[in-house]
C-alpha cells in the first residue's frame, strides 16, 4: 500500500530550458539540499545567486572565494562541500516557493531552480468498522482524520472478500489523502501527505458469514466440511493402520 505508502517525494519537471525544475516536498522544520553542478559554472562568471522566489537573495557567491550569507539567514544556510550548492535548514511553511541558481558571466543563466513545498506531518486517523447486514455478509468501513471522513462497502462470502465500487479516498481540509481498502484479511485506513502517513488497521476474520453461498444450509461454511471431512479421513487412516496390525500380529500366531 502505500502508500505505501513514509513519503518524501521528488518530482521532476521533464520540459528542458529555463522552466524546469525539481519539486521537493520538506517536513516542517527539515532540511532541503539545494544544489549546483560546479561543472555548469563558467570559469570567467561574475556573480552566483542563489534566490528565493524573485528578488530574496539567500546567498552570494564571488569568484574570488568570498561569499555572502544574506543575515536574515544567519545559521539556517550550510555551504555545502561541493561549491554552490547549499542546506537550507528547519524550514517552515513560509519557505515554500521557487528557489532559483542564477550565475551572471557574459550573459545571465538559471543554472537549477526547485519548487520546495513545506508540509506539517498528518494527524492521527481513526477506523471503525460496522455490520450492515444481519448475515454478517457485508460491512461498512469509516476512515476519519483531520475532520474528514470516508466510507467504505465490504461484501464478504466464505471464500473471499471485495470492495464494493473503488477503493475510497478523499483529500482532507489540510490537503492530505484519506484512503480506506482492503488488504488480505484485514481494512486499512490510511492519512498520508508526501512527508507522512499515519495507518489503522481492523482485522475482518469475524465479520465473515458462516455459510458459503446460497445453496448451502445456514451456518454451513466449506471450511468447516475441510475440516470435518481431514478428521474422518483421519481417523479411517488410523483404524485401517490398527486394523492391519492386528491382523498381522493373529497370522503370526497362528
Amino acid at each position: 500500500m502505500m502508500f505505501l505508502f513514509l513519503m518524501l517525494a521528488l518530482l521532476i519537471n521533464n520540459e528542458p530550458g529555463i522552466d524546469a525544475f525539481t519539486s521537493v516536498f520538506v517536513r516542517t522544520g527539515g532540511d532541503v539540499f539545494l544544489n549546483v553542478s560546479e561543472a555548469d559554472v563558467p570559469n570567467d562568471y561574475h556573480l552566483l545567486l542563489w534566490k528565493f522566489v524573485t528578488d530574496d537573495v539567500l546567498v552570494s557567491f564571488f569568484p574570488n572565494g568570498k561569499l555572502n550569507v544574506r543575515r536574515a539567514y544567519g545559521g539556517r544556510i550550510d555551504v555545502l562541500a561541493k561549491k554552490y550548492s547549499i542546506k537550507l535548514k528547519n524550514l517552515q511553511k513560509s519557505d515554500s516557493g521557487l528557489y532559483t541558481a542564477i550565475v551572471t558571466a557574459a550573459s545571465e543563466e538559471v543554472l537549477a531552480q526547485y519548487n520546495v513545498t513545506v508540509q506539517d506531518p498528518v494527524g492521527p486517523v481513526d477506523l471503525t468498522v460496522d455490520s450492515v447486514s444481519s448475515d454478517s455478509s457485508s460491512f461498512t468501513a469509516t476512515c476519519t482524520a483531520d475532520g474528514t471522513d470516508i466510507s467504505s462497502t465490504f461484501r464478504c462470502t466464505a471464500k473471499t472478500c471485495l470492495q464494493e465500487g473503488r477503493e475510497g479516498s478523499k483529500v482532507t481540509k489540510s490537503g492530505a489523502a484519506l484512503h480506506v481498502c482492503l488488504s488480505r484479511s484485514a481494512v486499512v485506513c490510511n492519512h498520508s501527505n508526501q512527508v507522512s502517513w499515519m495507518e489503522k488497521t481492523a482485522e475482518i476474520d469475524h465479520l465473515c458469514p458462516k455459510n458459503a453461498g446460497p445453496d448451502e444450509p445456514h451456518g454451513f461454511s466449506i471450511c468447516y466440511v475441510k475440516k470435518v471431512v481431514f478428521s474422518v479421513g483421519l481417523i479411517v487412516m488410523v483404524l485401517v493402520v490398527i486394523a492391519v496390525h492386528l491382523k498381522e500380529k493373529f497370522s503370526k500366531h497362528k
